[in-house]
């Protein structure tokens, strides 16, 4: 039954549209198809007998399902991990033959991603579909939201949060610090690095804020974003940190062989190659170049394109409920963050140093193939924030030392 929706979204949904068989990275391909318990009936009563054949070999419940609305069945990839139901022009099968209604909610929705605040639909775009990232990180005016009806068939919401709770909770306050924090990320009187201090400087000193006895509108409306920054000091020696930590980290998660995309495992032997450290000798030794190539590098293609790594950032805060967005504390969400820009950073770099190819189109490209890596595999961030909090590096001193 199709619904009409009002929304809340940036305004570049509506210039969205799905390139299909065309697209480069197909979202039908690599990962794990589920299908919605709705969709999953509706597929016993197919009289195609092609696609009879194709559901009754690959479609099976899901024995692991978490909700009814999303997983409760799953689709078998093949040994090219493509959908059985994807023809060999890249289109689906089933949209072809029997059309969008017979697609399950997932299929139907991505890259599209919609969340519910109180009464409010709000929904944005994944950067893990290669054309929604061309056209969110190329916006150099940024991203701006607008409001507007859509009709929906099938659809997920991705999150609920319900502000107006009867128990004071910071969830009550989530529309003023999400807002807040976008505001940060998007001032740019600042740069991109002492954006993000000021914003970790903010998420800090809001969870010391007793939200039961204090005024945390009051805090907001008078928090001083220049006093944060005034508190950042930018030191070139902190690079020889990030190639340390950021080197061993990818090494101690195994990502060359754990990782699913072959783009991304391709993305980190250059990374490897090009920053060419095997202890922290070769990275003493080395000092100065990277120093001096950190800097080349983030003066020519990070400041010069900031906009793109903005939209990300904004983009990223909006669609996830930043900082609800994961782990226990706000600050956990602002480190995952800061992690994401300070990994993605550093990949840039490397790749760099290994091959010399640098273009905006290459960082957006780049970006893309890690959301699609990363992000949407849930495993690898939960290690990652657990790594951080074994060695302690949850706090502000090591966020001014990544960035």
């Amino acid at each position: 039954m199709k619904k009409i929706i009002k929304l809340l979204h940036p305004s570049y949904l509506d210039e969205f549209k799905c390139i299909g068989g065309e697209c480069e990275d197909n979202c039908c391909v690599g990962w794990d198809v589920d299908i919605d318990k709705i969709t999953f009936k509706q597929y016993s009563e197919i009289d195609d007998n092609e696609i009879k054949v194709v559901i009754k070999d690959n479609v099976f419940e899901n024995r692991n399902c978490t909700n009814e609305n999303a997983d409760y069945g799953k689709v078998k990839l093949n040994k090219e991990k493509r959908c059985p139901f994807l023809n060999d022009k890249n289109y689906c099968n089933i949209q072809c033959k029997l059309g969008e209604n017979y697609l399950s909610k997932v299929c139907t929705s991505f890259p599209r991603i919609i969340n519910k605040i109180d009464d409010q639909y709000e929904m944005s775009l994944d950067v893990a579909c290669p054309e929604a990232a061309r056209l969110i990180l190329s916006k150099e005016e940024g991203l701006e939201l607008a409001e507007s009806e859509k009709i929906f068939n099938k659809y997920i919401i991705n999150d609920e949060i319900e502000t107006n709770l009867d128990e004071e909770s910071w969830l009550n306050y989530f529309k003023e610090i999400r807002g807040f924090s976008i505001k940060i990320i998007k001032d740019r009187n600042f740069t991109l690095s002492e954006r993000l201090y000021i914003l970790g400087d903010f998420i800090e000193n809001l969870e010391y804020v007793d939200y039961e006895t204090d005024d945390v509108n009051e805090f907001i409306k008078e928090y001083d974003v220049a006093l944060a920054r005034n508190s950042y000091k930018k030191d070139n020696l902190n690079y020889i940190f990030q190639v340390s930590f950021l080197n061993n980290m990818i090494k101690s998660l195994d990502i060359v062989n754990e990782i699913d995309s072959e783009t991304f495992k391709r993305y980190t032997r250059q990374v490897l190659n090009g920053i060419n450290a095997k202890d922290n000798y070769d990275i003493e030794k080395n000092a100065d170049k990277y120093i001096y190539e950190f800097e080349y590098y983030i003066e020519k293609y990070v400041n010069e394109n900031d906009y793109i790594f903005e939209n990300y950032l904004v983009n990223f805060m909006y669609n996830n409920l930043f900082p609800f967005s994961e782990g226990e504390y706000m600050f956990d969400a602002y480190i995952m963050l800061l992690i994401r820009y300070s990994l993605m950073r550093f990949y840039l770099i490397g790749m760099h140093l290994d091959n010399q190819i640098d273009s905006r189109e290459n960082i957006i490209k780049f970006i893309q193939v890690f959301a699609k890596a990363i992000e949407h595999d849930k495993n690898y961030l939960e290690e990652i924030l657990e790594y951080i909090k074994e060695n302690e590096f949850d706090n502000m001193e090591f966020a001014s030392m990544i960035l």
